[in-house]
């Protein structure tokens, strides 16, 4: 078993990027993929302004969906690239949790071991559903929907909308193009799957740490003959680990801020085009299948929403637990002095630790569901109005 908590498809995708630490050829790896999808992006605009119709406002909404995600994904990596340095520490620290784990007793391994194996098994399994299901599949439902409203026409459709400054329909170009089009798709999309991943995995990390602490506490005085010195000791060891808990759920926080205000910005924005995109189609010829692929690209976009909500949420009930498990010790064993000493633990730990969206907004299973509502009341504003 590797001793790490970064699974390897997430670890490929950082190569990929050029933001794995120890690269040697990371800064253009990085300068090279972004440079990709910067012209991707300028073609996908282009389509846009000189497609801008107002009486065909349902071609415009779409085509700007796809770009906004794609820009959002263009955007988290610039934020995690500018962060890297933070992210060579957070990565230094789980490399001296693993260490210290390994040099003390299989229990603690165990622990560890089980949040390892969980964190590979959800990348893998959030990486190939967002990547090869969500992203990939909206892009060519689309692309097929709308070869059957132009079965008329004789130009050949490429995956994806986008304006060229010369004639893309020629072959071989135009098969060129299409594989293009589908690398980056693919790409972006599984970039996005693995950004998210990373935040999974760096929070189940911290939370086994806070199990380990809460197991060491509830142990504490179970040896009765114990020295006093010794359990002053214990106690301060543990304070000491406590505080390196709240510093690495601080990196955290740090490094994915931005990232989650960009994401919940952009989630704003997309679902009002989807939203609006559905309302409009209601009273034209084939509606069903631009709500099935409203529906997958809805539901691509809600998904990375819920992983950030639900990873903070679970932080946060995580470090709250810490106060419990100092309560549920033998503190009434200790003397008066040492009992003060857990208390200002206690204290600390009633100040949760937490996921913010630009320091506005806490990651919470109650925020989810406020943009949720917000959603779903702007699509019955828009209904009634039609």
């Amino acid at each position: 078993m590797r001793a790490t908590s970064i699974s390897t498809s997430v670890e490929f995708g950082l190569r990929f990027i050029g933001i794995w630490p120890g690269l040697s050829y990371g800064t253009f790896n990085w300068f090279m993929y972004m440079t990709s999808l910067m012209i991707m992006i300028y073609f996908e605009y282009a389509y846009i302004f000189n497609h801008f119709d107002i009486n065909d406002i349902s071609n415009l909404i779409d085509a700007l969906s796809i770009a906004l995600s794609c820009n959002l994904g263009f955007f988290k990596l610039i934020s995690l690239w500018l962060h890297r340095r933070l992210f060579y520490d957070i990565l230094l620290t789980m490399d001296e949790d693993w260490g210290d784990v390994l040099a003390r007793d299989r229990s603690v391994l165990r622990i560890m071991s089980h949040n390892a194996n969980l964190s590979r098994r959800y990348s893998n399994v959030l990486i190939s559903l967002t990547a090869a299901v969500c992203y990939t599949a909206s892009s060519f439902t689309r692309h097929s929907a709308d070869l059957d409203e132009n079965l008329n026409d004789s130009l050949r459709m490429l995956p994806l909308k986008m304006q060229f400054p010369f004639e893309a329909n020629a072959s071989p170009l135009f098969e060129l193009l299409a594989v293009a089009q589908f690398l980056h798709v693919v790409s972006i999309a599984a970039l996005v799957a693995m950004i998210n991943c990373l935040i999974i995995t760096l929070v189940l990390h911290v939370s086994r740490q806070i199990d380990i602490l809460r197991r060491e506490l509830l142990a504490i005085c179970y040896d009765q003959d114990s020295q006093r010195d010794s359990i002053v000791a214990d106690i301060r060891l543990l304070i000491i680990r406590h505080q390196r808990i709240i510093i690495f759920a601080d990196n955290i926080e740090e490094l994915y801020s931005d990232i989650a205000l960009m994401q919940f910005l952009s989630n704003t924005i997309v679902i009002c085009c989807i939203s609006f995109t559905i309302i409009s189609s209601l009273t034209k010829n084939g509606a069903t299948v631009v709500l099935l692929k409203s529906a997958i690209f809805y539901v691509a976009i809600t998904l990375e929403a819920f992983i950030f909500c639900f990873v903070g949420e679970y932080l946060s009930a995580k470090s709250k637990s810490i106060g419990d498990a100092v309560y549920e010790s033998l503190w009434y064993n200790m003397t008066p002095a040492e009992c003060r000493i857990l208390l200002f633990v206690i204290l600390r730990s009633q100040k949760r630790l937490t996921i913010t969206a630009g320091n506005i907004m806490d990651l919470s299973l109650e925020g989810f569901t406020a943009v949720m509502k917000a959603s779903a009341s702007y699509m019955s504003v828009l209904h009634a109005m039609y």
